[in-house]
């Protein structure tokens, strides 16, 4: 029993006690704290640091591979981190002031919004809820059996899912079998929240061709499929980062035309902006040469349903 409680010793501190720590401080002190944690100790999500540091240097210029594994640490606290800080704050549509919002959601009309594994999702549904609009958020389904070991794991998601669902008003919609609900949303005058990067192992049906990172990779295109049947347009939104100071910039895009047959590739072209500018907050670095290996496959495969 005592071994089995000291094994999940590093669970309970990177994905509740460091991060909760943080968001009960002042900002800026919180933010000195996180990025101390991520330099001076291997304690806290060193795991997917070093799979990215040992991925992303064979796709992109990476100067200082030990800097850009404390800033994968940093980047993971961070967005563990948001959950404390949404939980800690209840108003729903509430941004601290370290979260600033560039441009606005539409308001004329019903919509879509899509993002990626680049940044941190959380303060989507926040800034949907100071617009006015509940929202449906698409994801993976997840499972206890999916974290055998890692209960806390398990645990911690399902308190992040239920925060998104507190804060989006609506319950999380599950893949496979996701679009009748989705119109749903829709036809009911809220948003839609998807991410697009999805790599065919998560994803294997509906991948179409893009080119990201100067590779031939693909997205899946159900976001799309399901935006011309409702009518609607796709809205990007993105996260940019200041990791000096700890303050992020959430960016919401010009409204896309998602019959298009450029709007794929357009939203590619956003998330390979946003890589080169701050590689580390992307999370599927450790997925991203089997993404590649696995395209040519995926796009033969039929449409997602």
């Amino acid at each position: 029993m005592i071994a089995k409680l000291r094994s999940q010793l590093p669970d309970a501190w990177q994905f509740f006690l460091a991060p909760a720590l943080a968001a009960v401080l002042p900002w800026r002190l919180a933010y000195r704290w996180l990025r101390w944690l991520s330099r001076h100790s291997r304690s806290a999500f060193d795991e997917p640091a070093q799979a990215a540091a040992a991925s992303a240097p064979n796709y992109l210029t990476i100067a200082d591979t030990a800097e850009f594994a404390a800033n994968v640490r940093l980047n993971c606290l961070w967005d563990t981190a948001d959950l404390y800080l949404s939980l800690l704050r209840r108003r729903r549509g509430l941004l601290p002031w370290h979260v600033q919002q560039v441009g606005a959601w539409p308001r004329d009309s019903h919509f879509i919004a899509a993002g990626f594994h680049h940044g941190h999702g959380h303060w989507v549904f926040k800034t949907l809820a100071q617009a006015g609009f509940d929202a449906s958020l698409v994801s993976a389904r997840w499972d206890r059996s999916d974290y055998p070991g890692l209960p806390l794991r398990y645990w911690y998601g399902r308190l992040r899912g239920g925060d998104v669902e507190r804060l989006s008003g609506r319950p999380v919609v599950f893949r496979p079998g996701a679009k009748a609900k989705l119109a749903r949303s829709l036809d009911e005058g809220a948003a839609v929240v998807s991410v697009l990067d999805m790599p065919p192992r998560m994803a294997p049906r509906g991948q179409k061709p893009v080119r990201l990172l100067d590779q031939d990779a693909c997205f899946p295109d159900g976001t799309l499929g399901l935006a011309v049947a409702a009518g609607v347009p796709v809205v990007p939104y993105w996260m940019e980062f200041d990791l000096d100071t700890g303050v992020r910039r959430f960016v919401i895009g010009e409204p896309l035309d998602p019959s298009d047959p450029a709007t794929l590739q357009t939203l590619a072209d956003i998330l390979d902006r946003a890589i080169r500018l701050t590689p580390s907050a992307w999370f599927f670095w450790p997925e991203w040469p089997r993404w590649i290996i696995d395209t040519p496959d995926a796009i033969r495969q039929p449409v997602a349903d």
